[in-house]
Protein backbone atom coordinates (compact mmCIF):
# COMPACT_ATOMS: atom_id res chain seq x y z
CA UNK A 1 0.00 0.00 0.00
CA UNK A 2 1.61 3.14 -0.89
CA UNK A 3 3.04 6.30 1.34
CA UNK A 4 0.14 8.37 2.65
CA UNK A 5 0.68 12.00 1.49
CA UNK A 6 -2.60 13.69 1.42
CA UNK A 7 -6.41 13.73 3.09
CA UNK A 8 -6.82 12.21 -0.55
CA UNK A 9 -4.40 9.66 -0.08
CA UNK A 10 -5.75 8.37 3.43
CA UNK A 11 -9.04 8.15 1.93
CA UNK A 12 -7.79 5.86 -0.72
CA UNK A 13 -5.88 4.24 1.92
CA UNK A 14 -9.04 3.64 3.79
CA UNK A 15 -10.97 2.14 1.20
CA UNK A 16 -8.81 -0.31 -0.07
CA UNK A 17 -8.61 -1.71 3.75
CA UNK A 18 -12.67 -1.28 4.11
CA UNK A 19 -12.24 -3.48 0.48
CA UNK A 20 -9.82 -5.87 2.03
CA UNK A 21 -12.21 -6.11 5.22
CA UNK A 22 -15.58 -7.00 3.73
CA UNK A 23 -13.29 -9.71 1.41
CA UNK A 24 -12.21 -11.27 4.88
CA UNK A 25 -15.80 -11.50 5.91
CA UNK A 26 -17.30 -12.90 3.29
CA UNK A 27 -14.40 -15.40 2.82
CA UNK A 28 -14.28 -16.44 7.04
CA UNK A 29 -10.72 -16.01 6.64
CA UNK A 30 -7.68 -13.95 7.20
CA UNK A 31 -6.26 -11.59 4.81
CA UNK A 32 -3.06 -9.53 4.88
CA UNK A 33 -1.61 -5.84 3.49
CA UNK A 34 1.17 -5.39 2.03
CA UNK A 35 4.11 -4.03 4.66
CA UNK A 36 3.24 -0.44 6.18
CA UNK A 37 4.70 2.24 8.03
CA UNK A 38 3.96 3.59 11.48
CA UNK A 39 2.05 6.61 10.33
CA UNK A 40 -0.21 3.89 8.21
CA UNK A 41 -0.40 1.27 11.05
CA UNK A 42 -2.02 4.43 13.22
CA UNK A 43 -4.41 4.94 10.95
CA UNK A 44 -5.85 1.47 10.81
CA UNK A 45 -6.26 1.10 14.41
CA UNK A 46 -7.64 4.04 14.40
CA UNK A 47 -10.31 3.28 11.90
CA UNK A 48 -11.15 -0.12 13.01
CA UNK A 49 -10.65 0.90 16.72
CA UNK A 50 -14.46 0.21 17.34
CA UNK A 51 -15.29 -2.03 14.71
CA UNK A 52 -16.37 -5.32 17.24
CA UNK A 53 -16.87 -7.82 13.80
CA UNK A 54 -12.62 -8.25 12.95
CA UNK A 55 -9.85 -8.11 15.09
CA UNK A 56 -6.32 -6.70 13.25
CA UNK A 57 -2.99 -7.51 14.18
CA UNK A 58 0.49 -6.17 13.11
CA UNK A 59 3.74 -8.30 12.62
CA UNK A 60 6.75 -7.21 10.76
CA UNK A 61 8.68 -10.71 11.53
CA UNK A 62 10.46 -9.47 14.81
CA UNK A 63 9.47 -8.05 18.05
CA UNK A 64 10.73 -4.54 17.57
CA UNK A 65 9.93 -4.21 13.22
CA UNK A 66 9.25 -1.12 12.52
CA UNK A 67 7.19 -1.50 8.89
CA UNK A 68 4.35 -4.32 9.50
CA UNK A 69 1.48 -6.35 7.78
CA UNK A 70 -1.66 -5.68 9.47
CA UNK A 71 -3.51 -9.01 9.65
CA UNK A 72 -7.32 -8.86 9.09
CA UNK A 73 -9.71 -11.92 10.46
CA UNK A 74 -12.75 -12.37 11.80
CA UNK A 75 -13.11 -11.87 15.36
CA UNK A 76 -12.99 -14.86 17.95
CA UNK A 77 -10.54 -16.52 15.35
CA UNK A 78 -6.49 -16.74 16.02
CA UNK A 79 -3.77 -15.15 13.59
CA UNK A 80 -0.74 -17.16 14.14
CA UNK A 81 2.41 -15.13 13.54
CA UNK A 82 4.29 -17.90 10.70
CA UNK A 83 0.81 -17.17 8.61
CA UNK A 84 1.77 -13.96 8.06
CA UNK A 85 3.05 -13.80 4.14
CA UNK A 86 6.78 -12.53 5.34
CA UNK A 87 10.28 -14.13 3.84
CA UNK A 88 13.82 -13.07 5.46
CA UNK A 89 16.38 -12.71 2.48
CA UNK A 90 19.94 -13.09 4.27
CA UNK A 91 22.10 -11.11 2.69
CA UNK A 92 26.35 -11.24 2.44
CA UNK A 93 29.14 -9.48 0.50
CA UNK A 94 32.64 -8.68 0.67
CA UNK A 95 33.62 -4.80 -0.41
CA UNK A 96 36.40 -1.99 0.76
CA UNK A 97 33.71 0.03 0.08
CA UNK A 98 30.99 0.65 3.20
CA UNK A 99 27.25 -0.87 1.94
CA UNK A 100 24.35 1.14 4.10
CA UNK A 101 21.36 0.64 4.46
CA UNK A 102 20.37 3.04 1.60
CA UNK A 103 22.19 1.10 -0.89
CA UNK A 104 20.50 -2.35 0.04
CA UNK A 105 16.71 -0.36 -0.43
CA UNK A 106 17.86 1.34 -3.49
CA UNK A 107 19.46 -2.32 -4.74
CA UNK A 108 15.94 -3.88 -4.38
CA UNK A 109 13.74 -0.92 -5.64
CA UNK A 110 16.31 -1.53 -8.98
CA UNK A 111 15.26 -4.31 -8.98
CA UNK A 112 11.72 -3.73 -9.85
CA UNK A 113 10.30 -4.28 -6.00
CA UNK A 114 7.48 -1.79 -4.59
CA UNK A 115 8.62 -0.58 -1.60
CA UNK A 116 4.97 -1.64 0.41
CA UNK A 117 6.74 -5.17 -0.56
CA UNK A 118 9.58 -4.44 1.54
CA UNK A 119 9.82 -4.55 5.90
CA UNK A 120 12.36 -3.74 7.79
CA UNK A 121 16.46 -3.89 6.74
CA UNK A 122 18.76 -4.92 9.34
CA UNK A 123 22.31 -4.61 8.66
CA UNK A 124 25.20 -6.57 10.94
CA UNK A 125 28.58 -5.41 9.12
CA UNK A 126 28.60 -7.24 6.07
CA UNK A 127 25.76 -8.84 5.62
CA UNK A 128 21.93 -8.00 6.13
CA UNK A 129 18.77 -9.52 7.07
CA UNK A 130 16.10 -8.39 4.87
CA UNK A 131 12.02 -8.91 5.62
CA UNK A 132 9.81 -8.69 2.49
CA UNK A 133 6.95 -10.21 0.99
CA UNK A 134 6.68 -14.00 0.99
CA UNK A 135 5.32 -13.32 -2.62
CA UNK A 136 8.68 -11.86 -4.50
CA UNK A 137 10.92 -13.86 -2.13
CA UNK A 138 12.02 -16.07 -4.79
CA UNK A 139 11.88 -13.74 -7.10
CA UNK A 140 14.71 -11.91 -5.22
CA UNK A 141 16.36 -14.91 -4.44
CA UNK A 142 16.78 -15.82 -7.89
CA UNK A 143 17.73 -12.60 -9.29
CA UNK A 144 19.11 -9.72 -6.85
CA UNK A 145 23.16 -10.06 -7.50
CA UNK A 146 24.05 -6.79 -6.02
CA UNK A 147 24.41 -4.24 -4.17
CA UNK A 148 25.60 -1.29 -4.24
CA UNK A 149 28.79 -2.07 -6.08
CA UNK A 150 29.31 -5.05 -4.42
CA UNK A 151 28.74 -9.07 -5.64
CA UNK A 152 26.49 -10.58 -2.90
CA UNK A 153 24.93 -14.23 -1.89
CA UNK A 154 21.72 -14.54 -1.11
CA UNK A 155 19.79 -17.28 1.10
CA UNK A 156 16.20 -17.52 2.71
CA UNK A 157 16.43 -17.66 6.87
CA UNK A 158 14.51 -19.40 9.08
CA UNK A 159 14.71 -17.10 12.01
CA UNK A 160 16.32 -13.69 13.08
CA UNK A 161 19.67 -14.43 15.14
CA UNK A 162 20.51 -12.81 17.79
CA UNK A 163 22.52 -9.49 16.98
CA UNK A 164 24.10 -7.25 18.54
CA UNK A 165 23.11 -3.43 17.39
CA UNK A 166 25.90 -0.82 16.86
CA UNK A 167 25.33 1.72 18.73
CA UNK A 168 27.36 5.15 20.22
CA UNK A 169 26.42 6.76 23.32
CA UNK A 170 26.82 10.61 23.99
CA UNK A 171 26.44 13.11 26.34
CA UNK A 172 24.18 16.60 25.28
CA UNK A 173 23.77 19.67 26.85
CA UNK A 174 19.70 20.87 25.95
CA UNK A 175 17.31 24.02 26.57
CA UNK A 176 14.80 21.75 27.19
CA UNK A 177 13.64 17.57 26.34
CA UNK A 178 11.33 19.39 23.41
CA UNK A 179 11.42 16.75 20.56
CA UNK A 180 12.94 19.78 18.17
CA UNK A 181 15.97 19.93 20.99
CA UNK A 182 16.69 16.60 21.50
CA UNK A 183 16.36 15.42 17.36
CA UNK A 184 18.64 18.07 17.02
CA UNK A 185 21.31 16.98 19.87
CA UNK A 186 20.91 13.52 18.69
CA UNK A 187 21.86 13.89 14.80
CA UNK A 188 23.85 16.90 15.42
CA UNK A 189 22.26 18.93 13.31
CA UNK A 190 20.54 22.81 14.38
CA UNK A 191 16.98 22.95 15.84
CA UNK A 192 15.71 24.68 13.27
CA UNK A 193 16.62 21.78 10.51
CA UNK A 194 15.17 19.57 13.48
CA UNK A 195 12.10 21.44 13.36
CA UNK A 196 11.72 21.46 9.46
CA UNK A 197 11.96 17.70 9.30
CA UNK A 198 9.28 17.31 12.16
CA UNK A 199 6.74 19.33 10.16
CA UNK A 200 7.87 17.27 7.18
CA UNK A 201 6.27 13.96 8.65
CA UNK A 202 9.76 12.65 8.64
CA UNK A 203 9.90 12.03 12.75
CA UNK A 204 8.62 9.49 14.68
CA UNK A 205 8.52 8.92 18.39
CA UNK A 206 7.75 5.19 19.41
CA UNK A 207 7.11 4.82 15.82
CA UNK A 208 4.39 6.94 15.80
CA UNK A 209 4.59 10.04 13.80
CA UNK A 210 4.92 13.77 15.57
CA UNK A 211 4.04 16.82 13.65
CA UNK A 212 5.16 19.20 16.35
CA UNK A 213 8.44 20.14 17.58
CA UNK A 214 7.05 20.87 21.44
CA UNK A 215 6.05 17.62 21.95
CA UNK A 216 8.04 16.42 25.21
CA UNK A 217 10.75 13.76 25.26
CA UNK A 218 10.56 11.21 27.74
CA UNK A 219 13.60 8.95 29.06
CA UNK A 220 13.03 5.75 26.85
CA UNK A 221 12.03 7.54 23.85
CA UNK A 222 12.81 5.84 20.68
CA UNK A 223 12.98 8.77 18.09
CA UNK A 224 13.54 7.72 14.41
CA UNK A 225 14.18 10.07 11.42
CA UNK A 226 13.49 8.97 8.21
CA UNK A 227 16.66 8.20 6.24
CA UNK A 228 18.77 9.27 8.77
CA UNK A 229 18.39 6.71 11.85
CA UNK A 230 16.99 6.53 15.11
CA UNK A 231 18.37 7.44 18.92
CA UNK A 232 17.00 7.34 22.19
CA UNK A 233 16.42 9.16 25.15
CA UNK A 234 18.71 6.92 27.88
CA UNK A 235 18.64 9.23 30.88
CA UNK A 236 19.05 12.74 32.08
CA UNK A 237 21.89 13.49 33.87
CA UNK A 238 20.70 16.41 35.87
CA UNK A 239 20.57 20.54 34.60
CA UNK A 240 24.01 22.81 34.47
CA UNK A 241 24.67 26.23 36.25
CA UNK A 242 22.73 28.08 33.82
CA UNK A 243 19.38 25.56 34.20
CA UNK A 244 19.95 23.79 30.79
CA UNK A 245 19.39 19.85 30.51
CA UNK A 246 22.20 17.36 30.50
CA UNK A 247 21.05 13.94 28.92
CA UNK A 248 22.42 10.50 27.65
CA UNK A 249 21.56 10.10 23.79
CA UNK A 250 21.98 6.91 22.37
CA UNK A 251 22.08 6.69 18.57
CA UNK A 252 21.81 3.74 16.48
CA UNK A 253 24.49 3.01 14.00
Amino acid sequence: MENIKSKHDEQLFIKRLEDLVQSSGRKMAQSFTDFLDPKQQIIINDYFRNDKTISIDFYGGYKEAERKICGIYCEGAKLDKDEYPIAILHLSWKSHRRINHRDILGSLIGAGIRREKIGDIIQNNDEAFVFVHRDIAGYLANNLERVGSASIDIEYCDHLPELEQEQKSTSAVVASLRLDCLLAAGFGVSRTTAAEAIKSSKVFVNWRPEGGPSKEVRVGDVISWRGKGRVKLDNVIGTTKKDRIKVNIIKYI
